[in-house]
């Protein structure tokens, strides 16, 4: 998926087209998101939030700043048709990509053998690639989704386990998980 752009051919996705004053983006921390440093510690980004809240425009505007600045090798897809890509065995080869963006995880599942290819190209990018994901809907209806919530449940600990940033908007959550400080999951006793 390209960026949008104006009839001119102009990207419009950025950080400095977006009109922050009518939207419930935290600015402070879309910025941060975009000078790119989580991809250079490997951490992942979860944008939470209703519909028509930017959270697509942050992650083009992302992407753009990823490839054009910072040279790096990003791949962007919406959630469905990776998951597609994948069963046809076309999807990006996870050791050459910095960055894979996966725009609008939402209430479509995939069929099964596409969200467990999903799940094993993710954890292939694990450690070696940051994961920006777009979503309408909360960690626990991601099962609905996915349709196993065992690997799930793996999944959401890998994207979304150690840190929030913390932000003044409602609709839109912005989450990392910083691998590196990331601490053994103890399981409770049964």
């Amino acid at each position: 998926m390209c960026p949008q752009t104006d009839v001119r051919g102009a990207v419009t996705d950025t950080v400095t087209g977006f009109d922050f004053a009518s939207s419930e983006l935290n600015e402070a921390s879309v910025r941060q998101l975009h000078r790119g440093k989580f991809i250079e510690n490997v951490e992942n980004v979860v944008l939470i939030g209703g519909p028509r809240t930017g959270k697509s425009h942050v992650a083009t505007a992302i992407d753009v700043q990823a490839i054009e600045h910072h040279r790096r090798k990003v791949h962007f897809y919406s959630t469905v048709e990776l998951a597609i890509a994948l069963e046809q065995e076309n999807g990006p080869n996870a050791s050459q990509i910095d960055l894979l963006i996966l725009d609008k995880l939402d209430y479509l599942p995939f069929c099964q053998s596409g969200g467990a290819l999903l799940f094993q190209r993710l954890i292939k990018l694990y450690e070696r690639s940051s994961v920006i994901t777009t979503t309408n809907i909360s960690f626990r209806e991601w099962p609905k989704v996915f349709g196993d919530a065992k690997q799930l449940h793996c999944l959401n600990s890998s994207l979304s386990a150690a840190i929030s940033l913390k932000s003044a908007m409602k609709a839109l959550a912005l989450q990392t998980a910083k691998k590196q400080q990331r601490k053994p999951q103890r399981t409770p006793p049964h």
